[in-house]
């Protein structure tokens, strides 16, 4: 097997990514456990969920807690997002004293309208001059701990068209950034469609530093592809990864020229859920002791209060683990019901040993549903569809 090119992507100031294949950040997913797994697994490089710039200097405790790289293998990166170029500068610097990151990421790609109407995120690609602006102002405050930038192809498609993503790369490059990362959908897009991995590939050929492409990447073959053709010195993985940290792995095999693994058994798949919930659990108990907030609150309120957040951040990676296996429709009903994360934990074991019994469940259901409903009848409505937490 042809092994893909792979060499180390070197920021300065010591930081050396030695595999380009990233974690991309994502809201509510790329959480600091996530993370651990995905890295354990063979990703090279992984950023943490964007935190806002005021929140941040406000000290409120939600935010401060995304930008914790307790759990991360090194380097690392904290990635903020914000518009006014003053309060980026002061947020990265409180980044940089709270947390020491090895890189600090700039979002510039967001489409979420909560986050593009105060003109973050990808609405800097419609203001280069701000954008621009915020970039300088970090790289000279947190110099010289690397600056790096996630920009999209563009606004919608006919600001794609006029080479935004070129021009701006090439000015974020020159204030003083040391990576791109360009994800290959316009905002209009935001998830739907393909990505543009020509316009990806126009920028990596126009700027010395870096450039990571991160759009449509599923499988080994997809990476393999793009290290070849586009001119990126890596690949970020977002969606492909959810419920899926081994993907790493099995990438690293093949560009390795090794055999790729195949996917994990339903038994494997639901001991690795079974060990996230034990992590997520002992991370979240560890965060709010740490809170001053909570100083003074008795061990088994502390408790209560790491189960229930531990169940916010649970509950997608548990239903992607899930997903595609027999009975999975029937798991999902009962994790969905749970009301801590150990129970979450429960019920997720419970189908890992009895998993027939929810197949069964699963047909019995399916096969009520072509039965004429009578006027009592009681339907069940839980959404059993895919969850799909934003990424940005």
């Amino acid at each position: 097997m042809t092994t893909a090119p792979h060499a180390s992507i070197n920021l300065g100031n010591g930081v050396v990514i030695g595999h380009p294949v990233f974690l991309a950040p994502m809201a509510g997913v790329s959480d600091a456990v996530f993370r651990q797994l995905c890295r354990e697994a063979g990703a090279g490089y992984a950023t943490t969920e964007f935190s806002r710039d005021e929140a941040l200097l406000r000290g409120i405790q939600a935010q401060v807690d995304l930008i914790d790289l307790s759990l991360d293998a090194r380097p690392a990166g904290v990635q903020i997002f914000g518009s006014d170029p003053d309060t980026m500068r002061r947020a990265a610097a409180f980044v940089m004293s709270h947390a020491a990151p090895d890189v600090l990421d700039i979002n510039m790609g967001c489409p979420a309208p909560k986050v593009t109407a105060g003109q973050g995120g990808s609405s800097l690609l419609r203001d280069p001059d701000r954008a621009i602006a915020i970039v300088r102002g970090i790289a000279e405050e947190i110099a010289p701990t690397p600056t790096t930038v996630k920009i999209r192809v563009g606004w919608d498609d006919a600001h794609k068209q006029s080479g935004v993503a070129v021009s701006l790369a090439k000015r974020l490059v020159d204030t003083g950034a040391r990576m791109i990362t360009v994800h290959g959908r316009t905002r209009q897009q935001r998830y739907e469609g393909l990505a543009c991995w020509d316009t990806i590939a126009a920028v990596a050929a126009a700027v010395s530093v870096p450039v990571i492409g991160n759009g449509d990447i599923q499988t080994p073959a997809d990476v393999m592809h793009r290290l070849r053709t586009s001119g990126v010195s890596g690949v970020a993985i977002g969606r492909a990864a959810r419920g899926r940290p081994w993907i790493f792995g099995q990438i690293a095999a093949a560009m390795a020229g090794q055999p790729v693994p195949p996917d994990p058994d339903t038994a494997s798949r639901i001991a690795l859920g079974l060990d996230h919930i034990s992590r997520q659990i002992a991370y979240e108990a560890a965060c709010v002791a740490r809170d001053p907030s909570h100083a003074r609150r008795a061990e088994t309120t502390i408790h209560g209060l790491a189960s229930g957040r531990a169940l916010g951040h649970l509950l997608p990676h548990v239903m992607w683990y899930v997903w595609g296996t027999p009975g999975a429709n029937e798991a999902r009903r009962a994790l969905s019901r749970a009301r801590s994360a150990e129970e979450l934990h429960d019920v997720l074991a419970d189908f890992g040993a009895r998993p027939d019994a929810y197949r069964h469940r699963e047909e019995d259901r399916a096969l009520a549903t072509v039965r004429p409903a009578s006027s009592d009848a009681v339907h069940d409505t839980a959404d059993q569809r895919e969850p799909t937490p934003a990424g940005h």
